[in-house]
């Protein structure tokens, strides 16, 4: 056992052991010791080296779990079974009232299902509605600001044009950035003594009252002039550095982006992209109503206020994580959300779409990632579409499939259930009629079973690239 009262300096000859008067050789190989730094090598705690055999070629290129991006793709292949969780969702399984999901969540949830039980039309609608409300930069707007940033010979044109990205993107999160920061108040209050939490209470009634009003000036006041010196003395007299200065780190990032969002600040960095000649016709007798309208009636703006699946979708997981529906959908929720963040992470250069639905008394489950400059291989340079869509069909089996258009032609890849794989002839015709029936040329349409489950980098191979080309900026 350690002599844990022993002075921090040693006295000498304190100890008779022979070892202790011994220098230390870190060269000496008869050494036992293992834990004499060498000041050549950079170590850690436990012998390994954070270089991992960086200077031997056979293994230069093996997986290093240092990295950030490499942690994200050891995640990506160990992610949560997201078809199995949501078809479980959609058929019900174990999330009955006796299960302790409570009355007003199982009613919840069975609009939610009724809301994926739909027909052709109502299908294509839904995927429509999924594609524009994840593509936020989409349409001639940003199109045309996409090209003036690729020919762009200035590198303060660039940042310009990054700028008001970034002041649209959080200008059409307001919504979302309010009802989160209206969140972390309340969640706050359940982390405060009462003498504190009621006062912050009606700060978060005043707020949210400025934010029904559409006064972001007077919600940024609250939060600068009452939240955070509240929060700051609570800390100061109590010296709680919990939970409330934890959320309130949160807050700070989510209100930095929602003062960002400023309209008169995005309309006056939309002028000033206009004296650049980016848009065809003259933009600069527009009114600053008609500006806020334009960029109110994008594509994925309209399609994002009509998203009532996201938005349900998110409240049954938010009560079902906070116990109401019982572990059994607290478990199927969690897995849910794990996998969506993996998917919707700054790393994964692919747009996601979850596509759950009910097709004539079948649960089905379709996730679909897409990706617009993919570069194909076999010699072709062009970048041009390719599309991975993963499907689970209750009753049949999970389907893959990959689609390419390329040179004018469409070519698809399917993997199937083993059982379906005798009819791959007619299956193969049958899609190359529904592509020319969509004024589609047919390209490459394979058919076979499914030997086993297609990961996204074997989709998209240009998802490794960033390890041999990035930097390691994980401590």
């Amino acid at each position: 056992m350690p002599e844990i009262l022993r002075p921090t300096n040693p006295v000498p000859g304190y100890d008779n052991t022979g070892s202790r008067n011994q220098p230390i050789n870190p060269n000496d190989p008869n050494r036992n010791i293992q834990n004499v730094i060498d000041p050549t090598r950079v170590t850690r705690g436990d012998s390994r080296s954070e270089q991992q055999q960086a200077g031997d070629a056979s293994v230069s290129h093996r997986m290093r779990y240092e990295s950030n991006y490499l942690t994200f793709l050891q995640r990506l292949a160990n992610a949560p079974d997201t078809a199995s969780a949501f078809l479980r969702l959609l058929q019900g399984q174990g999330l009955q009232v006796s299960s302790g999901i409570s009355p007003g969540l199982a009613a919840e949830l069975q609009g939610f299902l009724e809301l994926l039980n739909m027909d052709e039309a109502q299908l294509a609608q839904f995927l429509q509605g999924q594609l524009k409300s994840g593509m936020r930069f989409g349409g001639a707007l940003f199109s045309a600001l996409r090209t003036a940033y690729q020919n762009a010979g200035s590198e303060m044109f660039r940042t310009e044009i990054l700028q008001f990205l970034r002041q649209y993107s959080d200008y059409s999160s307001t919504s979302h950035l309010q009802t989160r920061m209206l969140r972390t108040l309340y969640d706050m209050t359940r982390s405060l003594p009462s003498h504190w939490a009621n006062q912050l209470t009606d700060i978060a009634g005043r707020m949210e009252n400025a934010f029904a009003a559409g006064d972001r000036q007077e919600g940024l006041s609250i939060l600068r002039g009452q939240v955070f010196p509240l929060i700051a003395d609570y800390v100061t007299r109590t010296h709680d550095h919990g939970m409330a200065r934890s959320l309130l780190s949160l807050l700070t990032l989510d209100m930095v982006r929602y003062e960002n969002g400023d309209e008169q600040a995005l309309i006056q960095s939309f002028r000033h992209l206009g004296n650049y000649n980016i848009f065809k016709g003259d933009l600069g007798g527009l009114s600053d109503e008609s500006i806020l309208r334009m960029l109110n009636e994008t594509d994925f703006a309209k399609a994002a206020q009509a998203d009532n699946f996201a938005e349900r979708f998110t409240q049954l997981a938010l009560r079902s994580l906070r116990g109401e529906g019982g572990t059994a959908a607290q478990e199927i929720f969690r897995s849910l959300l794990s996998s969506i963040l993996i998917n919707e992470s700054v790393y994964m250069p692919l747009q996601h779409l979850l596509l759950p639905f009910q097709w004539e008394d079948k649960a089905v489950f379709s996730e679909m990632w897409v990706d617009p400059d993919a570069q194909h291989s076999g010699g072709r340079e062009d970048p041009a579409p390719r599309l991975l869509i993963k499907m689970d069909i209750e009753g049949l089996g999970a389907f893959d499939l990959i689609i390419d258009q390329a040179g004018g032609r469409t070519s698809l890849q399917v993997a199937c259930p083993r059982q379906m794989a005798a009819f791959s002839g007619d299956i193969s015709r049958d899609l190359s009629e529904i592509l020319t029936r969509n004024g589609l040329t047919p390209g490459d349409v394979r058919v076979a079973a499914m030997r086993q489950p297609m990961n996204i980098s074997d989709a998209f191979p240009t998802l490794f690239q960033e390890v041999k080309s990035g930097v390691d900026v994980k401590v």
